[in-house]
């Protein structure tokens, strides 16, 4: 089987190499002049690896997935580590009880915690926020972080992104408690360039014959491959601006959220992720804002209207006998490093049997793997 893949992220990528290792004839198109996709890693003008499009902390709970990536590149033993700036203070991040203690309305925190609902409110983002951490913490460190970061009022946001993500613990711990965590020693477009060494790779390039593949696997937005035809899904950005060798609050935090900065919502620490020894710094200052083509469609945006607008698109998709749409961006599904890689696995199956199967019977097999990802 002959396939074409539209884009060298690490959906794309991922996907290149496992129908590769099954025998299938694989090439790559991707229409920047570089391959890794918002994980792309470059070298900053003072040394030191960043990511251009933000901190990427890999992690990961499945076994395939670690023994997968290990085949490419070592990867540091970073554990993603945050801070959050409240009241000019820097606290340890995700909030604990331990670390509420000695903040300002600390009475009041505690009071509301104790009256929380035994289930959380999955009415909307703000609902399920507050059910989780009352309404005094959610003021706090929430409601402005995330207006400014997707544009929209909170309540006007379903639960999708927010559920599971993050918690109140009752100690202090990692953001992620995965067993395999790190980064690739090397950068991350080290470690897709080995993972696609053998592979035809075109870049600054779109154009293709559709007659000549038998499967085109694409990673561009669903709405632009069906021409807008229902709509525009709406998506939000991230402006970046940097400071070198700038003081940092603690070492022990790569990256840092600031919920009541009047413009950056976080600001993250290449020299702390990649573990790099010198006496540089490179830090990175994220500005959301509007999704425009400069910024680029960096992360789904979950109201009611856009996942059933997605849903309309996926149905068109499923009728394609040969387009299959893959990736953050063509399934409009925000993804973590090691979730893309789990799912590009798991959707190798329906992949082989797109063309055996019927509409309907790729629609259900579609929700079926979106709705089984793992946080």
């Amino acid at each position: 089987m002959r396939v074409l893949i539209l884009g060298a992220g690490l959906t794309g990528c991922t996907l290149a190499r496992l129908l590769k290792n099954k025998d299938y004839t694989v090439s790559i198109k991707e229409k920047l002049n570089h391959i890794g996709g918002l994980c792309y890693t470059k070298i900053s003008p003072n040394g030191l690896f960043y990511e251009p499009y933000g901190g990427h902390a890999f992690h990961t709970k499945d076994n395939r997935v670690r023994q997968f990536v290990l085949k490419y590149s070592d990867f540091n033993n970073y554990k993603h580590t945050k801070g959050i700036i409240i009241g000019g203070i820097l606290r340890h991040f995700p909030l604990s009880k331990e670390t509420i203690t000695d903040m300002e309305n600390s009475d009041q925190i505690f009071k509301e915690l104790e009256e929380r609902p035994k289930v959380p409110d999955l009415t909307n983002f703000e609902t399920y926020a507050i059910s989780k951490f009352g309404k005094t913490l959610y003021k706090l460190i929430i409601y402005n972080y995330s207006k400014r970061m997707w544009g929209v009022e909170p309540r006007e946001l379903t639960t999708v992104y927010i559920k599971n993500r993050i918690d109140l613990k009752d100690s202090i711990t990692h953001i992620f408690e995965d067993d395999f965590q790190g980064l690739p020693v090397n950068g991350y477009t080290n470690f897709l360039n080995n993972m696609i060494h053998d592979i035809p790779l075109e870049l600054n390039r779109t154009e293709f014959n559709e007659s000549l593949y038998d499967l085109i696997l694409f990673s561009g937005r669903i709405d632009e491959l069906f021409n807008f035809k229902f709509g525009r899904l709406q998506f939000r950005s991230l402006k970046f601006n940097y400071k070198k060798n700038s003081s940092w609050e603690n070492e022990n935090y790569g990256s840092i959220n600031l919920p009541q900065h009047h413009k950056y919502i976080r600001k993250v620490n290449f020299k702390i992720m990649y573990q790099q020894k010198t006496d540089n710094s490179w830090i990175q200052f994220q500005e959301p804002i509007a999704f425009k083509k400069i910024g680029g469609p960096l992360y789904p945006i979950y109201t009611k209207q856009n996942i059933e607008l997605f849903d309309k698109y996926l149905v068109e998709a499923c009728k394609s006998e040969n387009i299959i749409p893959v990736g953050r961006l063509g399934l409009y599904k925000y993804l973590e490093m090691g979730q893309t890689i789990s799912l590009v696995m798991d959707m190798i199956p329906l992949i082989e049997k797109w063309k055996e199967m019927k509409p309907k019977q790729r629609y259900l097999e579609f929700k079926r793997l979106l709705n089984n990802l793992q946080d």
